[in-house]
């Protein structure tokens, strides 16, 4: 009896909200960004709602935005979604030049053909990077962005052939664009949870996260999807992610983000009682607090601003 009674009270405790954020260091600045929904790029809107988007944008300090333009189907073409973005582009860049627009591209690395043949990883394809690296440089030249953000997902630890297209990208892209990426966790190679954390192939080593930054501008590490249970495993877990990549980075010529979610969609990776965005925002401070490279983590992007409101904002707005 007493045991059970001691058990339930742990678990009780680690479901208690986390502790108030850490002060943070007083010569620490924060740069923000957000993922944006693809409804500017695709729909026709008014200058009033651009203005409206931009003034929200500027009043809670986001420097870069990933706007959401297409992505590449297994028949190697684009979706269709981007008939407004050059004027999207055009007026956000009139209203607020200092916001950094970068095309959000999504790419399924692993899919099934039509035909059911199934291809484990497409960017292997030399035809594939090279319609990548096109439409990458078409999305500036025509479009009007300041670069690209790639989102190709699930890229294997060591993976050469993202490498490789990374590197393809950049030699299209003008040499004033920025090439930023979304780029997946790193591995645990310490005890930061309860349970080990289980080994994945999508979860990438520091070896291979140092090669990725070499061959880009900017990452936003998606510090989320974690899988985790008890919400004080996934603070220690993101602090994890903040410390380690700050280390790995601390001498790289890179603009490194940490990507923390405000989704309120539960799945099997998103657990919404362990991975909401207060308890996301603690653990990233304290990454940062633990750190002593923290001037190596520039800022935080938030996944996404379709799933922001006022009190989500008010947390966010705590980072300097």
């Amino acid at each position: 009896m007493v045991g059970s009674l001691l058990l339930f009270a742990w678990v009780a405790w680690q479901f208690l909200p986390p502790p108030p954020l850490p002060t943070l260091p007083l010569d620490y600045s924060a740069n923000k960004a957000v993922w944006l929904s693809v409804t500017w790029a695709m729909d026709s809107h008014t200058d009033a709602e651009i203005e409206a988007l931009a003034k929200s944008l500027q009043d809670h300090h986001i420097r870069y935005v990933f706007a959401y333009v297409s992505y590449l189907k297994a028949d190697n073409s684009f979706n269709p979604t981007f008939d407004h973005a050059a004027y999207f582009v055009q007026q956000m860049h009139r209203i607020a030049p200092e916001i950094i627009l970068l095309s959000w591209i999504g790419v399924p690395i692993q899919i099934r053909l039509p035909g059911g043949q199934y291809i484990a990883n497409r960017l292997a394809d030399p035809e594939t990077r090279e319609k990548l690296a096109q439409f990458s440089e078409r999305t500036v030249s025509e479009m009007g962005f300041d670069g690209v953000h790639l989102n190709a997902e699930a890229i294997w630890d060591g993976d050469l052939a993202y490498i490789q297209t990374l590197q393809e990208i950049r030699a299209a892209l003008p040499e004033s664009a920025t090439l930023s990426l979304a780029a997946h966790a790193l591995y645990p190679t310490q005890e930061v949870t309860i349970v080990r954390y289980p080994k994945s192939v999508h979860l990438w080593s520091p070896d291979y996260l140092r090669t990725v930054a070499e061959n880009s501008d900017q990452i936003a590490i998606m510090a989320y999807d974690s899988g985790l249970f008890f919400p004080s495993d996934y603070r220690s877990w993101i602090a994890y992610q903040v410390k380690t990549s700050a280390a790995v980075l601390a001498q790289a010529d890179i603009n490194l983000l940490i990507g923390i979610s405000a989704s309120d969609e539960f799945t099997l990776s998103h657990n919404t009682t362990t991975e909401y965005l207060e308890n996301a925002v603690y653990g990233l401070g304290a990454g940062i607090v633990q750190s002593e490279d923290y001037k190596a983590i520039d800022g935080i992007a938030l996944y996404a601003h379709w799933e922001m409101n006022e009190s989500k904002w008010t947390l966010v707005d705590r980072f300097p």
